[in-house]
C-alpha cells in the first residue's frame, strides 16, 4: 500500500514577492521536519492576493523566485504546488498553481478559468483541465472559487482513467466575512466533498488565513482536507496561521 505524507498550510501574507517567498521558502522546511513527501501552498502564495498584485509581475523576479522555491524543494527533498503568476509568451498573465517535485523540477501547471470579474481585469482564463504525474499522485487543481464549477469538472476530470492516487489541490482565499460569504464558503466546501466522492479523489485545501486589503480577522483560514468518500477529515483553524500533515492511503 503506498502512504503518501502531504502538508497543508495557512501562510501569512505579505505585500513583497520577497517576504512571500521567504513565507513559503518557510512552510516548506516546516513541512520537510513534519515528514511530508508533499505541501501544497495558496493561491497566489509566491506574491500575495492583494491590490498591489500588478506592480509585482515582473518577469525577471518571478522566474528568479521559482528558481529559488525549485532549489529549496530540491535541497529539503519534497515537492510541492504552490499558486503565483505565470506569465504567458503573448504577455498574458495567469492565475497558476505549479508542480515542483522533490528533485526540484516544475512538472506542470494548472491556470485558473473560473476567474471572478475582478480577476478577468488581470488574469487570462486558463483552458483545459487534467491531471499531472506527480511524486506517486496524479494531481491537479481547483482554484478557489472554481470548486463551484463541478458540473464542469467532473466530466472533464473523469474522462481520463485512475493511475495512481488522485488529489485535487484546491489553493483559495476565501472567508466567511458575514452572513452571504458565510453561505457561499459552506458551498465550496460541499463542492470539495462532491468532487471528492465524484473523483474518488482527495481534496487538499490550502487558504489563506487573513488578507491584507481588508486587514484583522475577516473568517479566512479553515483549510479542510476530504477523503475520496467526501469525508471531511481534517479542518485548519480559522483566522490564524497553521499547518497540517495527512496520510494520503
Amino acid at each position: 500500500m503506498t502512504v503518501l505524507r502531504w502538508a497543508v498550510v495557512q501562510p501569512r501574507m505579505h505585500w513583497t514577492l520577497d517576504a512571500n517567498l521567504a513565507e513559503t521558502v518557510a512552510a516548506l522546511e516546516a513541512a520537510a521536519a513534519a515528514g511530508a513527501d508533499g505541501c501544497v501552498c495558496t493561491e497566489l502564495a509566491l506574491t500575495g492576493f492583494h491590490r498591489r498584485l500588478p506592480e509585482l509581475l515582473d518577469a525577471a523576479a518571478l522566474a528568479e523566485a521559482e528558481t529559488r522555491l525549485r532549489a529549496s524543494c530540491a535541497r529539503l527533498d519534497i515537492a510541492a504546488a504552490i499558486g503565483m503568476p505565470t506569465l504567458g509568451e503573448d504577455g498574458r498573465v495567469f492565475n497558476s498553481h505549479v508542480y515542483i517535485d522533490a528533485a526540484g523540477r516544475e512538472l506542470g501547471r494548472v491556470h485558473k478559468r473560473g476567474l471572478t470579474p475582478s480577476e478577468a481585469t488581470l488574469f487570462a482564463p486558463g483552458g483545459a483541465r487534467g491531471w499531472t504525474a506527480f511524486d506517486g499522485l496524479m494531481a491537479t487543481s481547483v482554484l478557489c472559487r472554481e470548486m463551484l464549477d463541478g458540473a464542469a469538472l467532473l466530466p472533464e476530470l473523469a474522462a481520463v482513467p485512475p493511475s495512481g492516487p488522485r488529489v485535487i489541490f484546491w489553493p483559495s482565499y476565501i472567508g466567511e466575512s458575514d452572513v452571504e460569504q458565510k453561505a457561499l464558503c459552506a458551498a465550496y466546501v460541499a463542492g470539495a466533498e462532491s468532487l471528492a466522492r465524484g473523483l474518488g479523489a482527495w481534496v487538499l485545501q490550502s487558504n489563506w488565513p487573513e488578507g491584507l486589503n481588508l486587514p484583522g480577522p475577516q473568517g479566512f483560514g479553515a483549510s479542510v482536507v476530504v477523503a475520496p468518500d467526501g469525508r471531511r477529515i481534517a479542518t485548519l483553524p480559522r483566522d490564524e496561521t497553521a499547518m497540517a500533515v495527512v496520510d494520503l492511503v
